[in-house]
């Protein structure tokens, strides 16, 4: 019986040896974070602006930007009137936006601001129009919709 008992250690010895050197085993960690891209249009003011004697960068509201984005991401400034204020008959007052020390826009054609960086901490930012005096505006009321996008790139 203990030529048999050693045989059996002699064997629990060499499977004892070779599987656990022969064994690898793991454990893999995944992880995502979702894209969050935002942005947040506070109206500061909302009084008429007296187009015969104009303005000159009134600040009209506030923007916050957010976008976790490694490559950055894009801000769109589109108007609906193609940078004027229009009246009902189609009369048109142009006006320009500055926005960020992008410096003086025109909304005629839709403006893009690149961001080649994320914004990971909020960033509120002022928007403000010019309205050219003009003295020989035609009585009416006249208005436009400037929409402000975040998009990632």
């Amino acid at each position: 019986m203990s030529h048999l008992f050693r045989l059996c250690l002699a064997v629990l010895a060499f499977l004892g040896a070779v599987s656990p050197a022969n064994a690898v085993s793991g454990v893999a960690l995944k992880g995502t974070v979702e894209v969050n891209c935002t942005v947040q249009v506070s109206q500061s003011t909302t009084a008429s602006i007296d187009l015969v004697k104009g303005t000159s960068r009134l600040n009209v509201a506030r923007v916050r930007e957010h976008c976790n984005l490694g490559n950055g991401f894009k801000i769109s400034i589109t108007s609906a009137n193609a940078g004027s204020l229009v009246d009902a008959a189609g009369n048109k007052v142009p006006y320009t936006i500055s926005y960020d020390n992008s410096g003086v826009k025109s909304l005629s054609t839709d403006v893009v601001l690149n961001r080649t960086s994320p914004a990971l901490i909020v960033t509120t930012k002022n928007f403000t129009v010019t309205v050219p005096a003009k003295a020989d505006a035609i009585a009416g009321s006249y208005a436009d919709t400037i929409t402000i996008s975040i998009a990632a790139r």
